[in-house]
């Protein structure tokens, strides 16, 4: 099935890689192994020779190489079997995104990009013996929940969605490891969700159209009694999404492949990414260059360096595009430019 190209010259190897064929091609007729060791190969050649550049290359040899090249094989599979799970994201996601990491507590999220400006206030939570300060959602599971909420919102055209009676049944649900660290992850991300407040902006004038609400309008613990130390567990079991969020969802929803989701769930970069290509992609009508300074604002809040977050961003980027078969894409020393392309999932899926 795989065909070595090892011997390749580099100027053969860049000419095929980025002009003649795309990622997906390379890796169904090369293999994972050949792919990124040829990049290598092409890169090392590339650095002898003096010749500056960024490349879809450069993220094949780097530390994620492999798993970008696996990634891509995945996808050509999953395209192949017609394994799709439909699901939606709020497009305002797709133009900002939540913190990578922790925060201080207390502290605001705040995000100013070229096409939306984004605050996450976090909340508190009422217990018998006063108030708890929370931290603003972040990671990857904060991702994931909203995915899930609304996915299923979208499916049932109901605010109120059912989360599950045990931590261990909404991780085997979305796909993650089950155990205690996980548990406690998705308890604590549950909670933050929740409880948080969030304010998006559209627009740079004063005519910019401004969201302002809570995500959830209401929430409902367990109240299940823990057998080991008698107390009741604190597992939120159902929400209901605030008539805002439901009503923005519902007119700017991103359809998204949720098995694409799964193969990049462990990068909230490569999740952010995916959003983004998944709302730009297939409206665009011609070539469309984004520079890396207007990626950085958007997508590289917690990078102090441009050039922190343009080599830090490429791999994770990677990633994404490579979980979606039909992007169209060119990264250059400047920045990225997005290609027409198909979107993710069919709309007869």
């Amino acid at each position: 099935m795989f065909q070595s190209f090892a011997s390749n010259s580099y100027a053969q190897l860049q000419d095929e890689a980025l002009k003649t064929k795309k990622l997906h091609d390379l890796v169904l007729d090369h293999g994972p192994e050949e792919t990124v060791r040829s990049a290598e190969s092409a890169v090392l050649a590339r650095e002898e020779s003096l010749d500056p550049q960024l490349s879809l290359l450069d993220a094949l040899a780097g530390r994620s190489g492999r798993r970008i090249a696996d990634t891509a094989l995945s996808a050509v599979v999953r395209e192949a079997e017609g394994r799709v799970a439909p699901g939606h994201s709020y497009s305002a996601w797709s133009l900002t995104g939540l913190p990578h990491r922790d925060i201080p507590l207390g502290t605001d999220w705040r995000i100013r990009g070229d096409f939306a400006d984004l605050v996450i206030r976090p909340g508190i939570r009422i217990e018998e013996e006063g108030e708890e300060q929370l931290g603003v959602p972040f990671g990857t599971i904060a991702r994931l929940l909203l995915i899930d909420w609304q996915s299923r919102s979208i499916e049932t055209n109901s605010r109120e969605i059912y989360i599950g009676k045990s931590p261990a049944e909404l991780a085997n649900r979305m796909g993650l490891g089950r155990g205690g660290p996980t548990n406690n992850r998705l308890r604590e991300q549950l909670e933050r969700l929740v409880n948080c407040t969030i304010t998006f902006r559209f627009g740079k004038d004063d005519a910019g159209v401004i969201v302002n609400e809570r995500i959830v309008e209401a929430y409902k613990y367990s109240g299940k009694v823990d057998p080991r130390s008698k107390s009741k567990t604190r597992w939120i079991e159902r929400i209901v999404l605030s008539e805002a969020y439901f009503n923005e969802l519902k007119k700017h929803p991103v359809r998204i492949d949720r098995e694409a989701i799964k193969d990049i769930q462990t990068s909230p970069q490569a999740i952010d990414a995916y959003l983004w290509l998944a709302f730009r992609l297939h409206v665009l009508q011609s070539d469309t260059f984004v520079s890396w300074p207007s990626l950085w604002k958007s997508f590289g809040h917690q990078y102090k360096l441009l050039r922190t977050f343009k080599r830090e961003f490429l791999e994770p980027f990677s990633i994404a595009h490579a979980a979606y078969p039909n992007s169209r894409v060119d990264i250059s020393e400047r920045g990225i430019t997005l290609k027409p392309s198909p979107p993710p999932v069919p709309l007869k899926a």
